[in-house]
């Protein structure tokens, strides 16, 4: 039973015992309904009760939560689960919760070998990729991939995200290091956090492919959530920059049965309502499936098409896209998914408000 609860609480969850199960919130889509996730004692076998979803094993659990699907990385943690089965409970040290850092001096091991990520994107330059100080891994999890460090205020990094460099089986992007904590790419360069200072908003998109994008075009007053969800400390961050816009701008998926990245935004903009105002945010989706697939003069309608937006349009947009996720979730289950419908309605009552 320890092992498993431990391991829970070291990738960030906060229990609360149900006798059998705990009950906890969906740390990995930034959910803060401490009753979301039912996760059982004896097995770690756990079910989101607000995605309504199937009873998945713990394994499902920490790949979701640390965003990783290498199966490598998964074990260890379940290696380190199993092997305290059985043993005699030692005190918590509190060196296990303290998040795992490195010297930027680490970053010396990368090669610069740009053009193996110009091969993916040629938009981005030599130039942009040393600003982001990235560089190919030629050994350890990172191998054969084009890594960016990730930096958080001490200038220590904390993590590290990987884009396949080559083609191989594996997934196209892991990442390393606690996901739910950064606040990327902020520390990593000044111009960020100055422009995001002196034009008093910020461009929240899906991955660093998409910053990248917007960066080499002089959009630097931009944020990567790694997923199409916003962690409760990126927003509790977020919410201390003296913003006044707020662009959420994830992935347009089009082409797809479902559209994963308006789905996404729009969950994260009902998160976001709960601690910044309403008039500050807005949805303004890629016209192609991300910001990679761009041309210059497309990215640059885009930074218009933002700074010219009407709020009014933008929640409307907002309304009928979260409407037809409600019509969909009450035909999957009776009673449809009552969290969404609550921040649904609560979306709608502040759009009458101001605009009616």
């Amino acid at each position: 039973m320890h092992n498993i609860q431990e391991i829970l609480q070291n990738l960030g969850y906060k229990l609360k015992d149900c006798g059998a199960y705990w009950q906890t919130n969906a740390l990995y889509r930034g959910g803060d309904n401490p009753t979301a996730l039912q996760i059982y004692k004896d097995s770690g076998v756990w079910k989101d009760f607000v995605e309504d979803t199937m009873y998945l094993p713990i394994d499902a659990l920490i790949e979701q939560t640390i965003g990783c699907k290498d199966s490598v990385e998964v074990k260890k943690y379940l290696t380190n689960a199993r092997n305290l089965i059985n043993k005699t409970h030692q005190p918590k040290k509190h060196l296990l919760n303290e998040e795992k850092s490195y010297s930027i001096t680490c970053l010396q091991k990368l090669l610069p070998q740009y053009d193996l990520y110009q091969k993916i994107n040629p938009k981005i330059s030599e130039k942009t990729l040393k600003i982001f100080k990235s560089g190919l891994a030629t050994s350890g999890k990172m191998y054969r991939r084009f890594v960016f460090p990730i930096v958080r205020s001490d200038g220590r990094v904390h993590g590290f995200s990987g884009r396949k460099a080559v083609d191989f089986d594996a997934p196209k992007w892991i990442h390393m290091g606690k996901k739910n904590t950064w606040f990327y790419p902020y520390h990593l360069d000044k111009s960020v956090p100055s422009a995001i200072e002196s034009s008093k908003s910020v461009h929240i998109v899906e991955s660093i492919g998409d910053c990248l994008s917007l960066y080499q075009e002089g959009i630097h007053n931009t944020l990567v959530s790694f997923g199409v969800s916003l962690s409760p400390k990126f927003v509790s961050r977020l919410s201390t920059l003296g913003l006044e816009r707020i662009y959420i701008s994830f992935n347009n998926d089009f082409d797809s049965e479902k559209n994963a990245g308006f789905e996404g935004a729009i969950k994260s903009i009902f998160k976001l309502l709960e601690s910044v105002d309403f008039e500050m945010i807005f949805f303004v989706p890629p016209h192609e499936n991300d910001f990679g697939e761009m041309s210059s003069d497309d990215i640059k309608s885009y930074k218009t098409r933002c700074e010219s937006h009407d709020h009014k349009s933008s929640c409307e947009a907002v309304i009928s896209i979260a409407q037809n996720m409600h019509n969909a979730y009450a035909e999957k289950r009776q009673g449809g998914n009552k969290a969404f419908a609550k921040s649904l309605a609560k979306f709608k009552k502040l759009y009458k408000f101001h605009y009616d």
